[in-house]
């Protein structure tokens, strides 16, 4: 695992310095991923380290991902945090998933989220996995997917496709 970390460490300080946005390099393993914490020189660089809605983050994140495939098949998976975005997108997200689950219960009608990441709707469907009288689904295609929360008794749609 140090192998992987210090590779990990010095391909994403390459990467960063390479988009002019110098950054310390944090790794914090846990049993199933490994945390790389960015936190750049100049904290004016935050946001443009996130990108809009993540997508700087979520890119990073997928080349680091195929860069360390080749070597490091069985490698945890990776995630990118800068400036406490991540955290702060989970903990908006489960809010919204709670909402919605009223929602979908009190109404009894579906209620669908725009399309977004799998991390972010996999954080739906974890928040409201225990959640009594309501389940989650996915549905759409590539960047088109997005999670619909859906009341108990509320039959499952089927997608024609159109």
């Amino acid at each position: 695992m140090a192998d992987f970390e210090t590779f990990l460490k010095e391909k994403t300080e390459e990467m960063l310095d390479k988009m002019g946005l110098p950054s310390k390099v944090t790794l914090e393993p846990t049993e199933d991923r490994v945390l790389i914490e960015l936190e750049p020189q100049d904290e004016e660089d935050t946001s443009l380290l996130i990108g809009y809605h993540g997508q700087t983050l979520n890119a990073l994140q997928t080349i680091l991902r195929s860069a360390t495939f080749k070597d490091f098949k069985e490698a945890p998976s990776i995630l990118v945090e800068t400036g406490g975005y991540r955290k702060e997108r989970e903990e908006e997200l489960t809010r919204r998933a709670l909402e919605a689950a009223d929602k979908a219960r009190f109404l009894l009608k579906e209620v669908s989220f725009p399309a977004m990441s799998s991390y972010e709707r996999r954080t739906i469907h974890m928040t409201l996995a225990q959640e009594k009288g309501v389940r989650t689904e996915s549905r759409g295609e590539g960047r088109e997917r997005h999670t619909v929360v859906v009341p108990e008794g509320v039959g499952v749609k089927e997608d024609k496709g159109e």
